[in-house]
């Protein structure tokens, strides 16, 4: 075979194996979606549209409300912290406050949902959720209200049992939701001056 002809029998090659490469590559399937696609909130609306919050758990309590763009501060119960305590701290400024319960809000309402499983009958107490360990009411602009019951670990201590009402499946979402109210409590801590009610 003379060197031309070996030459084009090498390119034929060469453009062959490029053409079943590229062959291949469309006839793939795509790849699966990144784990963060998949993640579904436990609710269906935006922050923004959440206009008061009252929390309610063994850390504490919180109730606020939004008018205008700003967060009132109704009553905060530090449960690490009692109102003499809190009597030489320096009061958070509006930003201060407007940031942490956004920030607070932002992280509930995006709650990342890991599991969701009917409730079968008389089974609450099986996940805490008969006594929850807190207790969180957004109001809605729309004057709805939802509520988030959190419970008890889960077997494997990786989550929470949790609910939202009227809904009876039972979820599981993460432990962070805890330590998202123990930060805002810790902002707040300044301005608690009053008990909310009783422990959620």
């Amino acid at each position: 075979m003379t060197p031309g002809r070996q030459s084009l029998v090498a390119l034929a090659v060469i453009a062959a194996s490029a053409l079943a490469t590229w062959i291949a590559w469309r006839m793939a399937p795509p790849p699966p979606p990144p784990p963060s696609a998949e993640v579904k909130a436990v609710f269906d609306f935006a922050p923004s549209a959440v206009r008061a919050i009252d929390v309610r758990s063994w850390q504490g309590a919180i109730v606020a409300r939004r008018t205008n763009g700003h967060w009132e501060v109704l009553a905060v119960r530090n449960a690490r912290a009692d109102a003499e305590d809190a009597a030489g701290l320096t009061p958070p400024s509006q930003a201060e406050i407007d940031q942490t319960l956004d920030t607070l809000v932002r992280e509930i309402v995006t709650l990342p949902e890991i599991d969701r499983f009917p409730l079968q009958a008389g089974a609450l107490r099986d996940f805490g959720l008969e006594d929850p360990q807190a207790t969180i009411v957004l109001q809605l602009e729309s004057g709805e209200e939802r509520t988030l019951q959190i419970g008890q670990l889960t077997t494997s201590t990786a989550a929470l049992y949790a609910r939202v009402l009227p809904s009876s499946d039972v979820l599981q979402v993460g432990t962070l939701v805890f330590n998202d109210i123990a930060a805002a409590l810790y902002r707040l801590r300044a301005l608690q001056e009053t008990q909310v009610g009783g422990d959620a």
